[in-house]
C-alpha cells in the first residue's frame, strides 16, 4: 500500500507553483516530480482564492508527497466547503508516478479528512464519461458511480460515497434496530 502525505496549500506555496517546479522544490524543501500538474490553469484560481482570504479555507488544495525521498508527486484538494452535507474532491498524479497506488492513497487521505468534519456526509467526485484509470481509484477508494451530469458542455459521471457507518450504526442495523447505545462505563 503505498503513503502519501498531504499538504495544504497556502498562498507561498501557491505562488512557488506557479513560479516553476525548481521553485516549488525550493518552497517544500524536495524535489517535485515533472508533470505533477496538467491542469495549471486552476493554480492560478487556488492561488487568487488565497490571495484574497491568505488564511484559507480548510477545504482547498493539497500538494501530495510520496515516496524516500520525499517527492511532491501530484495535487488535489477538495472544490469548496460541504454544501448540504456534500463536498467534492479532484486529484491527479504525475504521469511518472501513475500506477503506484498514490491517486488511490490521496484519494483516501482526502476521504479521512472530509469524514473528520461532521457536516460531510458524502464525497463526491467526477471523471470523464468512460471507462478509464480514474473511475477505478474511485472505486478503490470506496465510490461508486451514481450517475451523469453535463459540465460546460461535456458528459460527466458522477462518483460517491457516502460517510462510513459507525460501529454503533451498524450493530444497530443487524439487530434489526433493537439494540441501543449504552453510555460509556456502562455494563
Amino acid at each position: 500500500m503505498s503513503v502519501i502525505r498531504l499538504l495544504r496549500a497556502d498562498l507561498h506555496l501557491m505562488d512557488a507553483a506557479l513560479g516553476s517546479d525548481d521553485a516549488l522544490a525550493a518552497a517544500l524543501g524536495q524535489d517535485v516530480v515533472a508533470g505533477w500538474a496538467t491542469f495549471t490553469a486552476a493554480l492560478q484560481t487556488i492561488r487568487d482564492a488565497l490571495a484574497a482570504n491568505p488564511s484559507g479555507s480548510p477545504w482547498g488544495a493539497r500538494f501530495f508527497v510520496a515516496g524516500d525521498p520525499p517527492e511532491l508527486v501530484g495535487w488535489g484538494g477538495f472544490k469548496g466547503p460541504p454544501e448540504d452535507g456534500v463536498v467534492e474532491l479532484g486529484y491527479e498524479i504525475a504521469e511518472a508516478r501513475r500506477g503506484r497506488g498514490l491517486a488511490t492513497a490521496a484519494t483516501r487521505a482526502m476521504l479521512a479528512e472530509a469524514f473528520a468534519d461532521a457536516r460531510v456526509e458524502t464525497v463526491i467526485a467526477h471523471t470523464h464519461a468512460q471507462r478509464n484509470a480514474s473511475n477505478r481509484v474511485l472505486e478503490k477508494a470506496g465510490f461508486h458511480h451514481d450517475g451523469q451530469t453535463v459540465k460546460v458542455g461535456e458528459v460527466i459521471w458522477r462518483f460517491s460515497v457516502a460517510r462510513p457507518a459507525s460501529p454503533e450504526t451498524e450493530l444497530v442495523a443487524s439487530l434489526g434496530g433493537r439494540a441501543r447505545r449504552r453510555p460509556r462505563g456502562s455494563p
